[in-house]
């Protein structure tokens, strides 16, 4: 018994079932991607062998507080968080078993108490003969766990076999594989929702526009296809030509005449029109799950069943949807009426719910929800009280919760989440709590690891002056259109076009720059932030040089350009301002007929009949999957992009500058509209305003009075400012928004940063050999340039705050942005720990920053989705991006410590035990963010949604990184794994599930937190190399760390 207590209670089970908890929970994300979240949770969350290791971590928490005898004064800290732990561990057990979940649909003008559950079960009722049996099954079927149970049921001398056979999740119907006899054709048609595919198997017949087709099934006046000895032959009750599209050659086959069928021809009799696309040998019509994301959306899922009577069997099909109850299916067999169901099921509530109305607010012009609420009335007996229900606003009463989930497409009912786990959520809540404040404790323990740490690494303080010997040798290492005219007209005309002016006042565009337009997606902002992104998105510049044909340039910023395009669209189409990657778009300029340039024109990319030159090459991009895209694949989406982003502006899309005040969303227009959003003399002024507007550049061009234009375009803002009160900005916020974009702060810094990451590090190096006060005051002087950096950074943050209305971090952009703060910040709470944390902090920092401004990431600002207006998005989401800085300092301390290891010298014992100190300290600080983070999500998932946790891919990766990083900073507990080698490897490595919580999830699994739309994209190349160098490192660093004998690390 000894022994076993031992085992359960040591360092190495806590490990081990880390590790297994972690990998197991990694695992079932990918599972969730490629099968479903049903697989995920049969295979892992829900099974056996995972509730078992999650009993073992509990008893092993238990455990262990008294092996370490945590049970003292001085240890309150340790002891409160590894008791919320095992608090966590119970609550999630009372919600697994006791807890209930559910959705209530209600339509405005009715009431529901119904309940339609998560979970799915299978029904069986049997009558007939004097029997009847039930059956109620919850049963979880994915495409890896098939049904594996039947139901056998006697009746007399009857022998009754109810037995599920297969599960199709997502299924469409398409070709499998069948018998060697078994052929399949795919006929193509076309209709007014396009070319369409149908299948006809053989033995069946079908109707094409009302005449029946057959396969081996001869009809009187249908078209009879069959097959003959070696090949398929077609005999049609009228003529019919065909055209084969390969050979170009046509023919015909007379009435009621056997003739060979044509494959790969396009067949017409009478006004329809068919190709026989394909002839499948060998496989028949079944069904298949769907592959894309659309189809799945459309697609049910289906349960084939075997009912058996005696020796009579018939199969039949279920179809399942999440959260809809589906009606039993009937079948008559043996003289049994047997009813089958699989789905969800109705539970009812002792209470009722009345919909008075749903109301869902949008943002101004556009679609896009920005709230939803449902005002209901309780109905309880003679109890009745109203509530209006919405996003983080619950309904408690009698134990039940209800949350705004969702609502039905034509904004006439609301879903209504339903969750009665009242216990569960208690005792969650309080481990969230202790688990919090033990954290907070281990920072004061005067006996805590943490002070244990903080003390050693002030003790060696004083021992670093040979640091900087290896950091030198680093240093050294490192340091449409109709085109009439003939192509000389056309030219000529072009010459004309290129050479007429396009000048714009600054001022003057700095005061169009000022006027407020609507975005596509609904938001109001200065012209100047929307001409800013066009030009960026079209050019990957700021500003543009427009070069005249006599060699003359002009240099012009975004409001010059934006205003230009729209006086004069003929001179911007074949101005060259579509950027395009000369190395990866190689087979764009051959395609184009154009020598290899920076930048191309709309002109370019058409030929004389304005056909769109790309549109086969854009085609065959977007035919293959994002995985399977090349960089040309990807280069030609982009051009694409930034054809039709330019191909909008200059027809005038963009310009949507005119409120209509009764329009009901809050609509803008650009003077191209079409309808009547607007009074008679308003439509007037609308269409001819801009007009006249431009009329007057183009004078003022020449007269150099650009007062009569001024004039213009201050009615267009007054027309703005009357019209479209209701949501006109205020000067101030269109002051700020406009300083934010001059200032361009976050694109400013990185240059800023990498060359004081450099200086910092030289100085830092002169600090040693040269200590003196010259030496101390450039050093601090830099000190004091990276905090003026810093608080310039923190006011950009802040603005941005402002401008956007919703704090900056909720896209990957501004995640990025708030980690390179944070590191900053962690690194000047740091810097006097060690002289070399600001150096590595900066240009670590600023390459955050770099890669923010690459074009992979939008910065624009946007409007934000009904769930994160809430007060959590400022809690939980800060708390967890900031952690993830201490833990990139920590994985940088551990990557220049691994160099160290390899370049070898007795003398860098000290420094490497400071630095891994530092990163220890800055581990355990990023982790108990991270920790109080990821819990805070669940209570705001609670809030929000009545689960506080789901496992979803996001939540459940951030739990993940909490687990990698616990076993971290206890391998020390375990004798053959202490020592700084293993410590600042795994501190490097463990920040590769940071990574994959932060941008994996989002771009390659599926879950409430993903921005993937489709199949996920490629892996950047640059990340096999990272891993191979840290590969590389890691083994030569433990061959030469092994004569080093470093082994202080406590």
């Amino acid at each position: 018994m000894r022994k076993i207590f031992t085992f359960l209670f040591s360092n190495k089970l806590t490990l081990v079932c880390l590790l297994i908890y972690g990998f197991a929970m990694a695992y079932a994300t990918f599972v969730e991607n490629d099968f479903g979240t049903p697989a995920a949770r049969e295979m892992v969350y829900n099974a056996t062998w995972f509730e078992i290791v999650q009993a073992l971590l509990g008893l092993n928490f238990i455990g262990n507080i008294f092996k370490y005898k945590l049970l003292r004064v001085e240890k309150l800290g340790v002891l409160t968080f590894h008791v919320a732990f095992i608090i966590i561990l119970l609550g999630a057990f009372v919600t697994r078993y006791f807890g209930y979940e559910g959705n209530i649909r209600i339509r405005e003008g009715a009431s529901s108490n119904q309940i339609i559950s998560l979970e799915r079960y299978f029904q069986a009722h049997i009558h007939g003969n004097g029997m009847n049996e039930e059956l109620k099954r919850k049963s979880i079927f994915t495409q890896i766990h098939q049904p594996d149970f039947e139901w056998e049921q006697t009746n007399n001398q009857d022998e009754i076999v109810i037995k599920p056979t297969s599960f199709v999740p997502d299924a469409v119907q398409s070709i499998v594989e069948g018998e060697v006899s078994d052929a399949v054709i795919e006929i193509v048609t076309s209709s007014g929702d396009g070319r369409n595919s149908v299948f006809l198997e053989k033995g069946k017949s079908m109707f094409l526009q009302g005449q029946e087709v057959t396969f081996d099934n001869y009809k009187e006046g249908a078209i009879n296809i069959k097959e003959t000895s070696n090949d398929y032959s077609v005999n049609a009750p009228e003529r019919m030509s065909y055209f084969i599209m390969a050979s170009q050659q046509s023919g015909a086959t007379p009435a009621q005449t056997e003739e060979k069928l044509q494959q790969q021809a396009l067949y017409t009799m009478g006004t329809l029109k068919f190709v026989i696309k394909d002839i499948y040998d060998g496989m028949k019509l079944g069904y298949s799950s769907a592959t894309t994301k659309k189809m799945k959306a459309q697609a049910a899922d289906l349960l084939f069943v075997d009912v058996t009577v005696n020796d009579k069997t018939e199969e039949v099909i279920l179809a399942s949807l999440e959260g809809v109850v589906t009606p039993f299916k009937e079948v008559h067999i043996g003289g049994y009426h047997v009813e089958l169901s699989y789905g969800a099921v109705v539970t009812e509530l002792p209470f009722s719910l009345f919909l008075n109305n749903f109301e869902m607010e949008k943002y101004p012009g556009s679609d896009n929800p920005s709230a939803y609420s449902s005002e209901v009335i309780v109905q309880d007996g003679d109890l009745t009280f109203p509530y209006t229900i919405f996003m983080n606003n619950v309904l408690d009463y009698k134990g039940y919760r209800f949350f705004q989930s969702s609502f039905d497409q034509d904004e006439m009912g609301t879903i209504l989440s339903v969750n009665q786990d009242r216990p569960g959520t208690f005792i969650t809540y309080i481990g969230y709590t202790l688990m919090t404040l033990g954290m907070l404790f281990s920072f004061f323990e005067k006996k805590s690891r943490f002070r244990l740490v903080s003390g050693k690494l002030s003790k060696l303080k004083a021992q670093q002056k040979n640091f900087v010997i290896l950091l030198a040798m680093l240093l050294g290492l490192g340091a449409n259109k109709t085109y009439a005219q003939t192509l000389e007209e056309l030219e000529q005309q072009r010459l004309e076009i290129k050479s007429r002016s396009q000048y714009i006042d600054k001022e003057h565009a700095e005061n169009f720059g000022r006027l407020l337009v609507q975005d596509m997606d609904g938001r109001l902002k200065p012209i100047n932030t929307l001409s800013s992104e066009f030009l960026r998105k079209l050019s990957r510049k700021s500003k543009y040089t427009l070069e005249r044909p006599d060699g003359s340039k002009e240099k012009m910023n975004s409001d010059q350009v934006f205003l230009s395009l729209h006086i004069d669209p003929a001179f911007w189409q074949s101005a060259p301002i579509i950027k395009i990657d000369k190395d990866a778009g190689g087979a764009i300029f051959t395609r184009i007929q154009k020598q290899s340039t920076d930048l191309v024109s709309f002109d370019d990319l058409i030929n004389n009949e304005g056909e769109y030159l790309l549109r086969s090459m854009v085609d065959e991009a977007q035919k293959k999957k994002p995985s399977e895209r090349g960089e040309l694949d990807k280069e030609v989406i982009k051009v694409d992009e930034r054809f039709n982003i330019l191909f909008q502006g200059l027809s005038g899309n963009y310009l949507k500058v005119f409120p209509a005040p009764k329009d009901p969303n809050n609509n803008w227009y650009n003077p191209n509209f079409v309808g009547s959003p607007f009074a008679e003399e308003d439509s007037a002024f609308v269409r001819n305003i801009m007009k006249v507007y431009y009329m007057e550049i183009i004078k003022a061009r020449e007269s150099g009075d650009w007062s009569e234009a001024g004039t213009n375009l201050e009615y267009v803002r007054t027309f703005q400012k009357v019209m479209g009160e209701n949501i006109y900005l205020s000067d101030d916020a269109i002051k700020w928004e406009l300083s934010y974009n001059k200032l361009n702060i976050f694109n400013n810094l990185f240059p800023i940063y990498w060359l004081l990451g450099v200086y910092l590090l030289v100085f830092a190096l002169l600090k040693v050999f040269y200590n003196n006060k010259g030496v101390r005051l450039a050093y601090t002087a830099g000190i004091g340039i990276g905090f003026s950096a810093f608080i310039a950074f923190t006011f950009n943050l802040g603005l941005r705050w402002y401008i956007a209305q919703y704090p900056p971090w909720t896209n990957g952009y501004e995640m990025l942005i708030l980690v390179a703060w944070s590191l900053f910040l962690f690194g000047f709470i740091f810097y006097r720990k060690s002289d070399f944390i600001m150096p590595l902090v900066s240009l670590f920092g600023g390459t955050l920053l770099f890669v923010s401004f690459l074009d992979w990431l939008n910065p624009e600002i946007t409007n934000l989705v009904p769930v994160l207006k809430s007060y959590w998005l400022k809690i939980h989401v800060a708390i967890i991006v900031s952690s993830y800085a201490p833990l990139a300092l920590s994985a940088l301390l551990g990557f220049i410590n691994l160099i160290f290891m390899v370049i070898q010298n007795k003398k860098f014992k000290n420094p490497i035990l400071e630095l891994t100190y530092i990163s220890e300290l800055s581990m355990t600080i990023g982790l108990y963010m991270l920790a109080i983070g990821t819990f805070l999500g669940g209570v705001w998932a609670n809030e929000s949604w009545g689960r506080y946790w789901g496992w979803d891919p996001k939540e459940t990766w951030a739990l993940i990184s909490v687990i990698v990083y616990s076993v971290v900073l206890h391998l020390r507990l375990v004798p053959a794994l202490k020592g700084t080698y293993i410590f600042n490897l795994s501190s490097l490595v463990a920040f590769s599930s940071i990574v994959m919580t932060s941008f994996g999830v989002n771009y390659y699994l599926t879950g409430l937190h993903s921005y993937a739309t489709g199949d996920p994209v490629p892996v950047p190349a640059f990340v096999y190399y990272v891993v191979a160098m840290v590969v590389i490192l890691g083994v030569a660093a433990y061959f030469r760390e092994g004569n080093t004998k470093i082994k202080s690390k406590e």
